[in-house]
């Protein structure tokens, strides 16, 4: 799971917002999330049955029970630079808090659910949290090979949970899945064409870690189409562009603002940042209701004046602060009403 949005309505819990090492507490840091677990647990599985239990015995299947070897060596490198290894332990740590955030609400829904009766969906549910609990710990074992502990089991009680709507949830949790999909993926395809630059034997681990991404992505996708009423008309095409736009915002700011990550990888982030989002958006077509139109490549090249406009703004003092953040925020405001497109996506009901 990747943490994406950077939107934070409401905070409820009374953790403390203590943080890991190489990891400060902005926008774009990640977040753990709580939501309407009571109507959530009223999703009608009648109208998507037989869809439901073809993903059910998918996920039964747990494919990457023996993937992740607990005995495989995770040490770095011996010739990475002290800069790189701050650099690659950066990553680590941002990666571990966002499987951890995932595993926490993918457990809490299915307690929930099982509370409330509905033991398919809270099996369902607890199966997407076995695979969180098995990313977020094996990103852990790396980080103890850096020297560096992460305390998760208690890392929940010190970050305060950010409520979403039900509807916001599902939203924010399939682009989160297909949008880390998609960046697992692209890596693992550079570094099969450029071995040279696997700084780590943690990324030869990250081609059937991609597909736990992609088969959660499609499970959110069928609950969302047990709840129709999500996507349908003013209502789906809103929640459609907003958290497209969020998400592909908040993905920009961070791939780019951490480019030194990429840089380790041989990849430039402008360009890759540029193809997820091309790629997510594609895949949206088959949940979403609208999806944002490419074909004038406006959105993609506001992109890099949001980029400067944002950077700009960052650097900045005095009197230059304010006029920065405004133009920063004319510009995002602007891409957010750039043209969609109806998509053919299956929907239920």
């Amino acid at each position: 799971m990747t943490a994406t949005t950077a939107t934070a309505p409401t905070m409820r819990g009374g953790g403390r917002n203590e943080l890991p090492p190489h990891l400060d507490d902005n926008l774009l840091t990640p977040r753990f999330y709580t939501t309407e677990f009571d109507k959530a647990a009223k999703t009608d599985l009648d109208i998507a049955r037989k869809d439901f239990e073809a993903m059910f015995k998918e996920m039964e299947a747990d494919y990457n029970l023996k993937h992740f070897d607990r005995k495989a060596s995770l040490e770095r490198l011996s010739e990475l630079s002290p800069e790189d290894k701050a650099i690659y332990e950066s990553y680590l740590v941002r990666s571990v808090v966002s499987e951890f955030s995932g595993f926490l609400l993918f457990k809490e829904i299915s307690n929930r659910f099982k509370k409330a009766g509905r033991q398919e969906l809270g099996q369902f549910f607890t199966f997407l949290a076995r695979d969180e609990a098995r990313h977020a710990g094996f990103l852990g074992r790396a980080l103890k090979a850096e020297g560096i502990n992460v305390d998760l089991p208690n890392l929940g009680n010190k970050r305060a949970a950010t409520f979403f709507p039900l509807s916001w949830v599902l939203y924010s949790l399939y682009l989160s899945e297909k949008i880390g999909y998609w960046r697992y993926i692209l890596i693992n395809r550079h570094l099969n064409d450029n071995p040279e630059k696997v700084c780590a034997p943690l990324f030869d681990f990250f081609e059937p870690w991609c597909q736990d991404e992609n088969r959660h992505g499609d499970c959110i996708n069928l609950m969302m189409r047990c709840w129709p009423g999500m996507t349908k008309g003013f209502r789906g095409k809103l929640l459609s562009r907003f958290f497209l736009w969020s998400v592909f915002l908040t993905h920009t700011l961070t791939v780019c603002e951490r480019g030194d990550f990429y840089g380790l990888l041989g990849i430039d982030p402008v360009l890759f940042d540029e193809e997820v989002i091309i790629q997510t958006n594609n895949t949206s077509r088959n949940a979403f209701p609208w999806v944002y139109n490419f074909d004038d490549g406006k959105f993609l090249e506001m992109r890099v004046q949001i980029l400067k406009a944002f950077r700009n703004w960052r650097e900045s003092s005095g009197l230059a602060k304010p006029v920065a953040l405004s133009k920063f925020v004319s510009l995002i405001l602007r891409q957010f009403a750039l043209p969609m497109q109806k998509t053919n996506a299956v929907r239920y009901g």
